[in-house]
């Protein structure tokens, strides 16, 4: 046999076959990376809206402890006159 009939099988049947076989078992591996890619990005969004939310319960602490401090200067504040009613006039 020739060595170009050697090669013209290899080429007609072995490069195809080969092409198939790394196309089956590349598969897998690319749309398992191209899935956790996504998982990166979504985890990354994710990480974003947490900060977010974070930064909202945050403020929303904040603004409760101002209106309480507020509610409780302010019965201070009724207390003390109540009792100043409350003296006698000297």
């Amino acid at each position: 046999m020739d060595i170009e009939a050697i090669l013209a099988i290899i080429f007609v049947l072995g490069v195809p076959s080969m092409a198939l076989a790394t196309h089956v078992v590349l598969r897998p591996l690319i749309r398992e990376y191209a899935r956790l890619k996504g998982l990166k990005v979504d985890k990354d969004e994710l990480e974003a809206r947490m900060a977010q939310l974070e930064d909202v319960v945050h403020d929303l602490d904040r603004q409760v402890n101002r209106l309480l401090e507020a509610e409780r200067f302010r019965r201070e504040l009724e207390s003390g006159r109540s009792e100043r009613r409350s003296l006698p006039d000297i």
